[in-house]
């Protein structure tokens, strides 16, 4: 499966990699993207996959998070709930999946981008990765399900203020606060993910998918009850003037560096 979003879907056997492959926009998520990654879940649950893997086209970004050019558009307190109850959905699905899913993140992870990678049930970085939930820094939330699944992770305390103050972490940093579970040296970095991939697949499905169940049950990282409460916030956020304010001063940010680099 291969779709003009970018959204890229190959099955060998036990195996499924979900490729998000957008390049001009830094593998950031447009609305059709979502519905896109909605139909590769479609697909995965319809294979004998044993394993899921979910990874972005080349080496710098794993998912920019939401696609603003596009998403910018969205300025109504529907169509903002809409969208993040679409997305929400769609990560509240590949975490629910019955099979095991693994983030295998080629590149930095910045917002929504680390609400994807948090998704997942594990997470393997290269070691020049940088990884945030820096949402606030445009005046907005994290509205994808992550504040549910960040504090599963890492604690109340703990994913309060990385969500609050945005930082950025190193690979190593977010490996020894329990976000990333395996960092790996970048030219190392695919053999280790396909190798480990390959490993996890080898298991007969049915066990798989018992562990997994019965894992989750003891630990829920989809709390359905949660998501309108926290998309009515985040909605309210979007369409709030500082947001806007916020969003076109990162964007000259981003204009002033790419001049200094040219």
């Amino acid at each position: 499966m291969s779709t003009e979003q970018g959204v890229r879907l190959e099955v060998d056997g036990a195996l499924s990699v979900v490729t998000i492959d957008r390049p001009d926009a830094r593998n950031a998520i447009a609305r059709a993207t979502m519905a896109e990654l909605a139909e590769a879940l479609d697909e995965v649950e319809r294979s004998d996959a044993s394993l899921l893997v979910v990874t972005g086209g080349g080496t710098r970004v794993f998912v920019a998070g939401g696609d603003l050019k596009e998403l910018a558009a969205i300025r109504t307190l529907d169509e903002a709930s809409e969208m993040a109850r679409t997305m929400r959905g769609v990560l509240d699905r590949l975490s629910d999946l019955a099979i095991p899913v693994l983030a295998a993140i080629n590149g930095d992870a910045y917002g929504g981008g680390a609400e994807v990678a948090v998704a997942c049930d594990m997470r393997v970085a290269a070691d020049d990765v940088r990884c945030a939930f820096n949402q606030v820094a445009l005046g907005i939330m994290p509205a994808w399900g992550g504040i549910e699944r960040v504090t599963a992770l890492l604690g109340p305390a703990r994913a309060l203020k990385l969500m609050s103050t945005g930082a950025v972490l190193s690979a190593r940093e977010a490996f020894e606060q329990g976000l990333f579970d395996e960092v790996i040296e970048r030219d190392a970095f695919e053999e280790r993910w396909r190798e480990l991939a390959a490993q996890i697949a080898r298991a007969p499905r049915p066990a798989l998918v018992g562990i997994k169940a019965a894992q989750r049950a003891s630990l829920p990282l989809v709390r359905p009850e949660l998501a309108e409460a926290a998309i009515a916030s985040f909605a309210a956020t979007w369409v709030d003037d500082d947001h806007w304010r916020m969003a076109d001063e990162a964007d000259q940010r981003r204009r002033e560096a790419s001049k200094k680099r040219s």
